[in-house]
């Protein structure tokens, strides 16, 4: 039976695993990114049709 050896690098014990911070970090970036999109496509067909 072999000795049971540490991983070479700890994760940290912050609770919060990788995948949850890395949602955490890019949903306000994509959620600004659509709010900030130009809506002139949009507006300019509607005006064709009208």
């Amino acid at each position: 039976m072999h000795a049971y050896r540490k991983p070479a690098r700890e994760q940290p014990d912050t609770g919060t695993s990788l995948v949850t911070f890395t949602l955490l970090l890019t949903a306000p970036a994509i959620l600004a990114a659509a709010a900030l999109r130009p809506r002139s496509r949009s507006t300019a067909r509607r005006g064709r049709r009208g």
